[in-house]
């Protein structure tokens, strides 16, 4: 059994990746492996999962999914010294 990491540093992870995929091609459609990590995470956090049809869709539900994590009370991975997480 794969151990997961800490689901806030998941989606810190995910929203780092969509990011840079939405700024290099926002219409192309994502990958396979993309939109299984998308709703394995939105399961994880217990939220819905829209079908991310572009790389700016896989944006827009990470960015939902920060929202959702922010307003649940969960606080972002901390920042440990000279800007690493910890």
């Amino acid at each position: 059994m794969v151990t997961r990491p800490d689901p806030r540093a998941e989606l810190a992870a995910f929203t780092a990746m969509v990011l840079d995929l939405a700024r290099v091609d926002p219409e192309r459609k994502p990958g396979a492996a993309v939109t299984r990590w998308h709703r394995e995470l939105a399961a994880l956090l217990g939220l819905p999962c829209d079908r991310a049809a572009t790389n700016r869709d896989l944006l827009k539900g990470a960015l939902t999914m920060n929202i959702a994590q922010r307003d649940a009370g969960m606080d972002p991975v901390p920042v440990g010294a000279g800007g690493r997480r910890r």
